[in-house]
């Protein structure tokens, strides 16, 4: 359920920016040669924590244990994401693709430009930008959202999710 508020959320973000104008103007895709910086991102970044500052409990277990940790209370499909950052500046964000049996799955193309602790997309018309935090030995980067989570007695928790990615 998270995740597919995030995709969810991304993929709004996405199309919010686009114009319903019969002149529709596209962002420019990102261009050029990667920097030095830059590079450092280039592979393939799977997700492997999601962390609440709130503890809420999502599993339908008969037990009252509410605890921060949103990766484990989640399914194969929702934890299934990827990024793939390539050096022509493309990259993709792939969720429930390679876990079995997965009902909810994205697909998502397009560019991409880093500066300072900015991540760029563009895609589909849309420019969207992230703040991540790449750890000291750059083998992992994490991104924050303020997100309303519904836990399974069905009430709204507000809290800050962390998602942390790590280079495969």
């Amino acid at each position: 359920m998270k995740f597919k508020l995030a995709c969810i959320g991304l993929l709004g973000v996405l199309f919010l920016n686009c114009s319903s104008d019969d002149d529709l103007v596209c962002a420019e895709d990102y261009t050029g040669e990667l920097t030095a910086v830059e590079s450092v991102l280039q592979g393939t970044w799977v997700l492997t924590a999601v962390e609440s500052s709130v503890a809420v409990d999502l599993t339908d277990d008969e037990e009252d244990n509410p605890i921060k940790d949103i990766f484990a209370q989640s399914t194969d499909c929702q934890n299934d994401a990827e990024y793939n950052f390539m050096t022509d500046r493309s990259f993709t964000f792939k969720q429930g693709l390679t876990a079995a049996n997965c009902e909810q799955k994205s697909d998502i193309l397009g560019t991409w430009q880093f500066t300072g602790n900015t991540l760029n997309f563009s895609s589909a018309c849309t420019i969207f930008s992230s703040q991540i935090n790449l750890n000291d030995d750059e083998t992992a980067f994490s991104v924050e959202s303020l997100l309303n989570i519904r836990d399974i007695n069905n009430q709204l928790v507000e809290a800050e999710v962390t998602y942390t990615y790590t280079k495969n």
